[in-house]
C-alpha cells in the first residue's frame, strides 16, 4: 500500500483536481468568430491577388488618383475611358518608374525633375502650365460674367490672405 500511496502522490490527480484544471470556456459565439474572420480578410485583396493589401488613403494619395481620374482634362486630344465609380480604390499600389540604364540619358528626369507625386510633377511642368493658363483665359472670354464673379472672389480671398497676415 505504501508503493502506491508513493505514486499516487507524485501524480498530478489528487482529490479536487477538477478546480485547479479548468478547461477554458470559448466565449465568442461562432457568429463573432465569422465576423472576426470577415475584417480580417476584408484587409487583403485575397491569395488570387497575391494578398494585395488596403492601402491607407493620405492626402497625398488622394490628389494622385483624383488626377489619374480627371487626366482627359490634362490631355484633351487624347481619349480615355470613363471611370465606372466616383469612390476611391480599396485596394492598389503606388510604385515609382525605374528607368532602364539602356536609355539614353536625355530621355531620363534628373533628380531634381523628379518629384514625391504626380500633382508636383504637373505643378513643375512648364507646359503644363502654359495650357492651362491659355484654357482658362479662353474660359474667361467666352463667359465675362463669369470673369467678373472670378475676380470678386479673388479680391475677397486677398483681403483674408492680407487678414491673416
Amino acid at each position: 500500500m505504501d508503493a502506491v500511496d508513493a505514486l499516487l502522490s507524485q501524480s498530478v490527480l489528487k482529490p479536487g483536481f477538477q478546480k485547479n484544471y479548468k478547461v477554458p470556456v470559448n466565449e465568442k459565439s461562432s457568429k463573432i468568430i465569422k465576423r472576426i474572420k470577415k475584417k480580417e480578410e476584408a484587409k487583403t485583396k485575397g491569395k488570387g491577388w497575391f494578398n494585395l493589401p488596403a492601402t491607407k488613403l493620405t492626402d497625398n494619395i488622394r490628389h494622385d488618383l483624383d488626377l489619374i481620374r480627371m487626366r482627359s482634362a490634362l490631355d484633351t486630344k487624347r481619349f480615355y475611358k470613363k471611370n465606372e465609380t466616383e469612390a476611391y480604390p480599396k485596394y492598389f499600389q503606388v510604385g515609382t518608374v525605374v528607368d532602364s540604364p539602356l536609355e539614353c540619358k536625355s530621355g531620363r528626369l534628373t533628380n531634381k525633375e523628379r518629384k514625391r507625386t504626380m500633382v508636383d510633377e504637373l505643378l513643375a511642368d512648364a507646359e503644363f502650365k502654359q495650357t492651362t493658363k491659355k484654357r482658362y483665359k479662353n474660359i474667361l472670354m467666352a463667359n465675362p460674367k463669369l470673369a467678373s464673379k472670378i475676380r470678386k472672389e479673388n479680391r475677397k480671398m486677398n483681403k483674408l490672405k492680407k487678414k491673416r497676415k
